[in-house]
């Protein structure tokens, strides 16, 4: 089969595709390097991508392995200035994520691809789409890692509530040092049917619209954290809860857990918490 290949036009396209990728991968990288150099990544890749394509050699899988390993390196090297061995194996293998979520989504245009403008305006669109859509499922990814299976007790009631762990939350008892998490008043029925009155606690915080507030402060008995595959990951023993005012939280889960509670080894008690009832 023969083809006719007009090098100005592949030059062109390859030359924007390797420009969007860099910058792809720089948006994900997080790395403060120049335009500038992501041009001359991107001409290196689109003239040695040229010169593969043009040269005669005896056998495909050469070619094949001088375009994916020789000519990606040196564009990589020469677009993101890469140093370390770990930093170009993270920027080639987002260099291939994003060739491949770009690729999807303009090859469902490919029967509208019939001049070279065309061309550029998807390729433009594909690069600002699979942005969007990485961001969406990373985005994704920070909530369910944020998230976490409470089990609290206290006395005979046990029960299980979906926890968003806030490094944000700082709250602390005054009175003795420990870390304090939030649950709903909805939780807190569950599990001490009403609030008790006598020897109650206030704790003083400052959110989003209420500078001064203050909520109820007791104390369950057990607090266990389960992470996404339902398993203990360890008991805390006797873990100070403060009830806000919402019946439950806006996206949906009943408690806000402290991270500190977390990473003080003073509140594990695997031997009194173990035995909670089921």
């Amino acid at each position: 089969m023969y083809y006719e290949l007009y090098i100005d036009v592949f030059f062109a396209e390859n030359f924007m595709m390797d420009y969007l990728l860099l910058l792809f991968i720089r948006r994900l990288m997080k790395t403060q390097i120049q335009k500038t150099h992501l041009f001359l990544g991107a001409f290196t890749g689109a003239v040695l991508t040229c010169f593969v394509v043009w040269i005669p050699l005896p056998f495909p899988l050469f070619k094949q392995i001088l375009l994916h390993v020789c000519v990606n390196a040196l564009m990589l090297l020469t677009g993101l200035r890469l140093k370390e061995k770990r930093t170009y194996l993270g920027a080639w293998i987002l260099l291939y994520a994003g060739g491949v979520l770009m690729g999807g989504i303009m090859t469902l245009f490919i029967p509208y691809l019939r001049t070279g403008s065309l061309f550029f305006l998807l390729a433009l669109s594909g690069y600002y789409l699979s942005c969007m859509l990485w961001d969406l499922l990373a985005g994704l990814a920070r909530k369910n890692s944020y998230r976490c299976c409470v089990v609290l007790v206290k006395g005979i009631n046990r029960i299980e509530v979906d926890a968003l762990i806030d490094s944000g939350n700082t709250l602390t008892d005054k009175l003795t040092g420990e870390p304090v998490c939030v649950i709903t008043k909805k939780a807190a029925r569950q599990l001490w049917g009403e609030i008790p009155i006598k020897n109650l606690r206030y704790i003083s915080y400052h959110s989003i619209g209420k500078k001064n507030g203050t909520m109820p402060l007791l104390q369950a008995d057990c607090m266990g954290v389960k992470g996404m595959e339902k398993e203990t990951i360890d008991w805390i023993a006797e873990p100070l809860i403060a009830v806000c005012e919402e019946e439950i939280f806006t996206e949906g889960y009943d408690m806000i857990l402290n991270l500190d509670i977390l990473t003080g080894g003073s509140k594990y008690d695997d031997k009194n918490c173990g035995s909670a009832p089921v």
